[in-house]
């Protein structure tokens, strides 16, 4: 396989962990469209998985954000009517202001409240996701959680290293944002089992164009062109 070019500055940049994990998903990709995925080593993991080994090791990890689409509120919040009263007339004036105060906080305790109660993306989760052929499994701090490509029903790319997925779980249909270096092989994966068809795979979407250039830029003439898929992975 390619080698991993020097980390020093080259004349795109130097070399970074995201460019490291895009080269993997490219030879992952590559020899799955080759028929030479058994020559991708897995990483090891100290978590079970299902199927059978070696073709369910894992062969991509990453540090990712779950990002869901949902409100965090109601719309309610907590009403200040406490009654403040001085007499006289700089209490008069300070019994004003504390009315005056409580109407601010009130105003201000409403709108968030209604802010809370409008859907929106909020970061649910985060960790490392570890990608195999047959799914993901998201280790956070708490938990392990394994997505299957049988339960998300619809994938795309919405932006570099975002995958946009409509999955079934036990609480329903969600629709979550995983923002992960390893974004591009999950959908990548995702769609070659579930949907052939879908354009961004037929784009080779994970080959993003400043990445093949960076790629070129410090492979020089030994770089591997994974856009023709002339070479071998010997190379």
């Amino acid at each position: 396989m390619p080698g991993t070019p020097a980390s020093a500055p080259g004349p795109s940049g130097p070399w970074t962990p995201r460019d490291q994990t895009l080269l993997r998903t490219a030879q992952i990709m590559y020899a799955i469209e080759h028929g030479e995925y058994d020559r991708i080593d897995g990483i090891p993991v100290d978590f079970g998985l299902a199927g059978d080994y070696p073709d369910n090791r894992i062969v991509l990890a990453a540090p990712f954000e779950v990002l869901s689409f949902e409100a965090v509120g109601d719309g309610s919040y907590q009403h200040d009517s406490g009654f403040f009263f001085a007499t006289g007339q700089v209490g008069l004036a300070i019994t004003a202001g504390a009315a005056i105060g409580r109407a601010v906080g009130n105003s201000r305790r409403r709108q968030q409240a209604a802010q809370a109660a409008t859907p929106q993306w909020h970061v649910i989760d985060q960790g490392m996701v570890h990608v195999n052929q047959f799914g993901l499994y998201l280790r956070t701090p708490t938990d392990l959680l394994e997505w299957d490509w049988e339960s998300i029903i619809t994938g795309r790319m919405i932006e570099r290293g975002q995958f946009a997925m409509l999955g079934e779980s036990a609480q329903g249909r969600v629709n979550y944002v995983i923002v992960s270096d390893a974004a591009e092989l999950i959908f990548a994966f995702w769609a070659t089992v579930r949907q052939p068809q879908h354009p961004q795979l037929a784009q080779r979407i994970w080959l993003l164009p400043e990445w093949v250039a960076h790629h070129r830029a410090h492979f020089g003439a030994q770089a591997f062109d994974f856009t023709e898929g002339r070479a071998s992975l010997e190379q």
